[in-house]
């Protein structure tokens, strides 16, 4: 993760309420861990909220100010964020996706259609399908992991994933989950 400047967070954060803005940048740049965490903590307890606030950051620029802001809707986990966390699977960081995909995780099943319906509409790279395929193991239970199989199995084999993933998905929308499509 390339280093990022306090001028770069300041501009990102301008636009947000005072009161968020200096909470976010002291859980990016106080020296103390404490406070660090104390300052997120404060944040993930002024609840949904502030995830419009939050959301816009995930767009940002600085990687730094990108995860802080990925770690903090995970810890809100609202379902209003699946859109965006989705998003981020395909992020160039590690640690950012991760943190999506524990979210996504941690939201729960409402998570399930959303992300199938991205793979059946064609939604696919190495790091995505990786995370999918992460998430739907933490998210199933063994019968509906034994149904969907052949979806699990193309997500793994990214070589395969151009011809059967899209088709697997939307057979488990439909068959499994049930989802509107």
């Amino acid at each position: 993760m390339k280093k990022n400047s306090s001028s770069e967070i300041d501009n990102d954060l301008k636009n947000l309420p005072d009161n968020l803005a200096g909470l976010i940048k002291e859980s990016l740049e106080s020296k103390s861990l404490s406070k660090r965490i104390s300052a997120r903590e404060s944040l993930v307890n002024m609840g949904k909220t502030i995830l419009p606030h939050i959301h816009k950051l995930l767009d940002s620029e600085n990687d730094l100010l990108r995860m802080e802001a990925t770690k903090i809707v995970e810890l809100i986990a609202d379902k209003r964020s699946i859109p965006l966390l989705i998003n981020l699977l395909d992020d160039t960081f590690f640690d950012i996706r991760w943190i999506a995909a524990e979210g996504l995780i941690k939201i729960g099943r409402w998570s399930i259609c959303p992300l199938l319906k991205s793979v059946r509409d064609g939604r696919s790279s190495l790091f995505f399908n990786r995370g999918t395929h992460h998430i739907l193991l933490e998210l199933v239970d063994e019968k509906e992991k034994n149904k969907i199989m052949p979806l699990l199995q193309s997500l793994d084999n990214y070589h395969e994933l151009g011809e059967t993933a899209p088709v697997q998905a939307s057979i488990a929308l439909k068959t499994v989950f049930k989802c509107n499509t």
